[in-house]
């Protein structure tokens, strides 16, 4: 009896995942619960188990590999059947079907099934050429697996010329709209006059494609800077008072697990704000045809965290009702998992309200771009000494710049501005936090 071993669906949003390496070699038993291979999704990577006992055989795609979640990627069996594919693969059977890495990579982006592809290699192993000639004649339009899109963009593409399967899609689930595709079609470059020297790059010398993660990050990232009209607010902010609170309450803070950081008052401040001016504690998103503005009750509050191949998002559920101490706990404990690579799916999903924060770095203020579908991100900078006016004289005070950027097309200027205004009293006026 054979099982399939399919790629997961480790969330709801979640359509690929990315090999990251096999832990069992084809031919090779397994146990079930153990451990076969590492997957890398857009958020975090997991470990995918063995469903059940026997012999891993059709492993059909490789390392970096991206693959559709459902689908099949290789094959378990019983010791019977595991010697005979064994055998057939050794013979050069047709039971298996061998490709090169990179042939895989292509099958998988264009939702090919690479038993529709026959190899031309040595002993009928599919190279990178047999599945560009196989697209070239099919279209990329005639396999369905991978693209999502209404049928306006399929239209559009077609008369345009562009290929939807590179289209980074901000509909549902990444449906392609039409409003996506224009932003795939390339200018042609205008033609050098004459006697202009013209300056080629050699393709492919040096660069190489993102993957994994920061495939995903620049895809999303590149759809909102171009889809969402940003706006941006800059104010500063007094530490002066929450570091003296701090200093009184950090040995207490301490017990529970947390350290009173500006990014945990920023945080206490923000969930306090967003319940006074809930507009800004909300998604926008795309349905069919139509922009669904949703504004949430609760403050699912995400703190980005820089990782090794990207940045991560954990989320800080229901962070209206968290007091400093839970606060503080749960923003230095997700922090320290994220970098270690112990993320669960649902702790990086769900955010309604984003926190970018940079102060570690010598970055005064920056701005950050919308993380979709949130309508709203702060971005935080250095805490520094610096001059204040106290109608007086001047008196140094340590200060830092916030920005804030939202989505204009569900958050007004002055909407935003009344929150951050809120922001800076709470954080500048630290002890009604602890009401």
């Amino acid at each position: 009896m054979s099982t399939p071993v399919i790629m997961p669906k480790f969330g709801m949003a979640q359509e690929e995942g990315t090999i990251i390496r096999w832990l069992k070699e084809p031919g090779m038993a397994v146990e079930k619960g153990e451990v076969l291979l590492e997957v890398q999704t857009d958020k975090i990577d997991m470990e995918v188990e063995a469903t059940a006992s026997g012999i891993l055989v059709d492993v059909r795609y490789g390392p970096e590999a991206t693959v559709p979640v459902t689908t099949v990627i290789a094959q378990i069996v019983g010791p019977d059947e595991g010697k005979q594919a064994a055998a057939g693969s050794a013979t050069g059977g047709a039971g298996e079907r061998r490709a090169s890495p990179v042939a895989q990579r292509m099958a998988a982006a264009s939702g090919l099934d690479l038993r529709q592809v026959a190899g031309s290699g040595p002993a009928g192993r599919i190279t990178k050429q047999d599945v560009a000639e196989l697209l070239e004649r099919v279209g990329a339009e005639e396999v369905p697996a991978r693209v999502r899109a209404t049928p306006a963009a399929r239209r559009l593409g077609r008369e345009r010329g562009v290929s939807l399967v590179a289209v980074a899609g901000s509909g549902p689930a990444g449906r392609i709209q039409a409003v996506d595709v224009p932003s795939a079609v390339s200018v042609p470059a205008a033609s050098p006059a004459a006697g202009e020297a013209v300056l080629q790059l050699p393709l492919g010398s040096s660069g190489e494609p993102l993957r994994g993660r920061r495939r995903v990050i620049a895809q999303r990232l590149g759809q909102s800077w171009q889809s969402a009209p940003h706006i941006f607010l800059t104010t500063s902010l007094d530490l002066t008072r929450a570091d003296v609170l701090s200093a009184e309450l950090g040995a207490a803070v301490a017990v529970g697990g947390g350290r009173l950081t500006p990014t945990v008052w920023i945080a206490r401040a923000a969930a306090a704000a967003l319940q006074r001016h809930p507009r800004l504690n909300a998604w926008l998103q795309l349905a069919g045809e139509q922009l669904l503005f949703q504004q949430h009750q609760t403050v699912h509050l995400g703190v980005a965290v820089a990782v090794a191949d990207g940045l991560l998002v954990p989320v800080v559920r229901d962070a209206q009702q968290l007091g400093l101490t839970a606060l503080a706990a749960a923003v230095g404990d997700l922090a320290q998992r994220a970098r270690a690579g112990q993320m669960r799916p649902e702790e990086v999903s769900g955010a309604t309200f984003t926190i970018s924060n940079l102060g570690m770095y010598p970055v005064e203020q920056f701005t950050a771009i919308l993380n979709p579908p949130e309508v709203a991100i702060l971005a935080v900078g250095r805490a520094q000494m610096q001059p204040v006016w106290n109608g007086s004289l001047f008196e140094p005070r340590r200060q830092l710049q916030v920005t804030l950027s939202a989505d204009h097309r569900a958050v007004d200027g002055a909407v935003a501005a009344a929150f951050l205004a809120e922001l800076k009293e709470l954080v500048e006026a630290p002890a009604r936090l602890l009401l």
